[in-house]
């Protein structure tokens, strides 16, 4: 993994620690999450997106998405490279028809001197992410210059009892 893409990570599980362990108790019982999730016991739920570009430019680009049931909110990070330098870009959630929650422009952010990018946003009353059915995209204007699918990242308890463990 890249060093900003594990400084990403390493921020949005902190920060969703720090948000399940802080706060006020809750009075009343949390919904079940939808069935669109997979099923965990972890208040946190990851998935990951490698946008891949549209046209022949050079741009990698990948974002992480993680939702903290907790406070109900949804943290997405994108890292970009190969951006035109001190360009701006947006970023969007796309829900493709069918797939439960609504589609949002989630902000813009601007590529440093080297065309790079760190950008993160956060989206509240969010509680799940589906098993499919949302996209990343990464655009200039109207033009949609890398996009990606949604795919959620199995947490421990998650994983076949098939697999080696150390």
């Amino acid at each position: 993994m890249k060093p900003k893409r594990i400084l990403a990570w390493a921020a949005m599980v902190l920060l969703a620690a720090c948000a399940v362990g802080c706060g006020t108790p809750h009075l009343a019982k949390p919904a079940a999450p939808p069935r669109s999730t997979v099923p965990s016991s972890s208040p946190v739920i990851i998935a990951e997106a490698q946008l891949s570009p549209r046209s022949k430019n050079a741009i990698n680009a990948s974002a992480t998405l993680v939702v903290n049931r907790e406070n109900q909110t949804l943290t997405v990070s994108v890292d970009a490279v190969h951006l035109a330098p001190n360009h701006r870009y947006g970023v969007k959630l796309i829900a493709t028809p069918g797939a439960p929650g609504p589609s949002r422009a989630l902000g813009t952010f601007q590529a440093d001197a080297h065309g790079e990018a760190a950008y993160m946003a956060v989206v509240q009353q969010v509680t799940s992410i589906p098993a499919s059915g949302w996209q990343v995209e990464l655009t200039s204007g109207s033009d949609v210059l890398a996009a990606g699918d949604v795919h959620l990242v199995p947490m421990s308890n998650q994983l076949p009892k098939s697999l080696p463990t150390n």
